[in-house]
């Protein structure tokens, strides 16, 4: 992968036809290591040149839950892929836009800055709820999907065509042990002064210590 990092600069974020890029969405409050696990095991896997990391703007299916303003989750993901200095890009695309974020939208808007060669990561419990998703037959015209599974639990493709027509075609799998993490368990240790520094890069944690988030 190469080591350009974008830090967010919508005109900035271009792509050339033939770099394999792949997308990993999220809310990220805060970013931790299954998130970076899952980004550089899609990377090696998958063979791509570019991995960009979107936090959500406003992630309309959490509106039941209290999400971190979006301005300090995007700065926690920043700082976390300049602090690993090359592999990760991060965009603001999403935090820019208004109103709901809708992943067919991104995948639409990176299409546009020329990812012609690209993968929408994610794991593979979300594959199950993708029609629950906005839209998720259209998503599959602008990228194909990447989902992280634990070897030999892989759906077939009739399997995947239940899910969302098509989808057999669209999907590749990422095999990959899954870690155990939970963003609002380790939002609840960090408020209890608990020791998450294994599982929280260290510029993200001390982020949300001198902002007091959780």
């Amino acid at each position: 992968m190469g080591a350009l990092i974008s830090v967010g600069e919508r005109n900035e974020l271009r792509f050339e036809p033939h770099e394999r890029v792949g997308a990993l969405g999220g809310t990220f409050d805060p970013l931790h290591r299954a998130h970076l696990h899952l980004a550089d095991t899609a990377a090696q896997a998958l063979e791509l040149d570019r991995l960009i990391l979107i936090p959500a703007g406003d992630p309309w299916r959490k509106r039941d839950r209290d999400v971190t303003p979006a301005e300090h989750r995007l700065a926690m993901t920043k700082a976390a892929v300049e602090e690993r200095k090359g592999g990760l890009e991060v965009t603001d695309m999403e935090v820019r836009r208004d109103g709901p974020t809708y992943t067919l939208d991104t995948v639409r808007e990176l299409r546009d800055r020329g990812a012609k060669q690209l993968w929408w990561i994610m794991g593979a419990d979300a594959v199950l709820d993708l029609p629950n998703w906005h839209k998720p037959n259209e998503i599959l015209t602008c990228a194909r999907i990447a989902a992280a599974v634990r070897p030999g639990a892989e759906l077939d493709r009739r399997q995947l065509d239940r899910i969302v027509y098509g989808l057999g075609r669209w999907l590749d799998w990422v095999p990959m042990e899954p870690i155990d993490l939970s963003a609002s368990e380790l939002r609840k240790r960090i408020r209890a002064g608990e020791d998450v520094s294994a599982d929280v890069p260290s510029v993200v944690l001390s982020y949300t210590h001198k902002h007091r988030l959780y």
